[in-house]
């Protein structure tokens, strides 16, 4: 056993330097392999963990070999007795995951036989076997687990996207088993009901039969819930139907609403006001400030639904979409939807259209364009809200995959988008959506047409004709 004594300063170096490359080798093997399923096992983690031991008792044992030899004073027994109590531990984590041998165990079993002290008769060969057989096992584990940790969308990854957006969101299956939340609901179930509940259909029961109280009031819209807390704050929920990898389910989203919900506010208590101040101009100032109102009031939900729409058009292409990698790359995907929902409505049109466009065609939607946007800067932000909606409907809807979008340079007709999925069976239903494209398209002085079989097709036409001059 004293053989390892008479290994030369040189040989040691090396040996050491060839350690340290596999033990950062292995430290990046353990990091790729952290987020994985195979890697929830505590034996794979065991066994990791020695692997990383015996490559750093290796350059210990070499470095104290060097020292004592140039103290003059050789510590034998001690040495041993460290390097049995090694090779126990790597035998026992081996042997419990010696049935997996994509986990490269046998290796490791052999790599330990080779540091016996009773082999030190071997030496310097015993010690180069031992690093071959490690390097080996590196060279046939490494690339597997790379692949698989590039190849594989994981849970973490999902949720730290979800986590960074603004709004409240649930996905649960048919029954209510929670697929995923985010911080934001659980923050939301907190201060609404001073606790969070797992199951979604129970906790959509608990708000739709909500009691009101001193400190949160619920308003029904529709099938949405407004909730106001007393001191300002409010919020809407929403409850969708959705498929998702085959299955049924439920999304719930939870926005926050308050300055909006403020505004609003606002108006009514102006309203009262006027009428308190000139009785005789009641009627018409009434009128007016209900006009107000009631166009705020539109603004707010066609942009409510607009937001959560596109996000929630997002979320599920990224649930859907099995090509989508890592959070690396999920996080470009939302900033870019955050980016763009969050543009001032004076921000030139026709960035925000190339910007929409290139948001969908990372996501692999297959979108075309022909002609541009018409010089009228606002006719154009309106077609632009026009394209995003129906992009919108195409993906959650439709089930889309491909788009075109056409602007004719030429003609009455102003804009034309079809798409490749499903269509509409039956008599197409107007909902939010539908009415806010509705709604500009009747601002520019143009009629909407719509046709829902076999294919979605939507067309804009205008009275008059126009030529490309007109045209950006």
């Amino acid at each position: 056993m004293i053989n390892i004594y008479t290994l030369s300063s040189t040989f040691c170096i090396i040996c050491m330097t060839v350690a340290i490359i596999l033990f950062v080798a292995s430290s990046l093997l353990y990091y790729f392999l952290m987020p994985q399923q195979e890697f929830h096992n505590m034996g794979r983690k065991c066994l990791e963990g020695s692997n990383l031991i015996v490559l750093l008792a290796i350059v210990t044992i070499l470095y104290e070999v060097m020292t004592d030899r140039a103290d003059g004073i050789l510590y034998i027994e001690a040495l041993n007795i460290w390097r049995y109590g090694i090779i126990l531990v790597i035998i026992i984590s081996t042997l419990y995951m010696i049935h997996d041998f994509h986990a490269g165990g046998q290796y490791l079993l052999i790599a330990s036989f080779f540091l016996l002290p009773e082999l030190d008769t071997w030496l310097p060969w015993s010690l180069l076997l031992a690093l071959s057989c490690i390097a080996l096992r590196l060279i046939l584990v490494f690339p597997a687990a790379y692949r698989q940790y590039r190849s594989q969308l994981t849970a973490r990854s999902i949720q730290s996207a979800v986590d960074f957006l603004e709004e409240g969101v649930l996905f649960s299956l048919e029954k209510g088993e929670p697929v995923l939340v985010n911080y934001v609901m659980y923050d939301v179930m907190e201060k609404l009901l001073g606790t969070v509940i797992r199951n979604a259909n129970i906790f959509w029961h608990l708000l739709s039969n909500w009691n009101n109280t001193e400190h949160v009031t619920m308003e029904r819209q529709g099938q949405d819930l407004l909730f106001r807390k007393k001191n300002g704050m409010a919020w809407l929920l929403q409850r969708h139907h959705i498929q998702f990898r085959n299955q049924s389910g439920w999304q719930i989203t939870a926005l926050d609403v308050t300055n909006l919900d403020r505004v609003n506010r606002e108006l009514d208590q102006k309203n009262q006001l006027l009428e308190q101040r000139n009785e005789k101009m009641k009627y018409l100032l009434n009128h007016l400030v209900d006009i107000q109102t009631q166009r705020t009031t539109e603004e707010m939900r066609y942009k409510i639904h607009d937001l959560m729409g596109q996000r929630i058009t997002i979320l599920q292409q990224l649930l859907n979409n099995k090509n989508t990698t890592d959070y690396a790359a999920i996080l470009p995907l939302v900033e870019n939807v955050l980016a763009d929902m969050r543009r001032e409505t004076a921000d030139n049109p026709a960035e925000r259209l190339d910007v929409l466009i290139r948001t969908y065609c990372s996501l692999g939607i297959d979108i075309t364009l022909t002609g541009a946007l018409p010089a009228d800067t606002e006719d154009a932000a309106d077609l632009v809200s026009i394209i995003r909606e129906s992009l919108t409907n195409a993906l959650l809807h439709g089930k889309a995959s491909r788009i075109s979008i056409e602007l004719p340079l030429t003609g009455k007709r102003i804009l034309t988008i079809r798409d490749n999925g499903i269509g509409c069976r039956g008599p197409i239903q107007p909902g939010n959506g539908l009415q806010g494209i509705e709604r500009r398209v009747r601002k520019m002085g143009a009629a909407l047409h719509l046709k829902g079989k076999p294919h979605f097709v939507l067309s804009v036409e205008g009275e008059d004709d126009y030529d490309s001059r007109t045209r950006h």
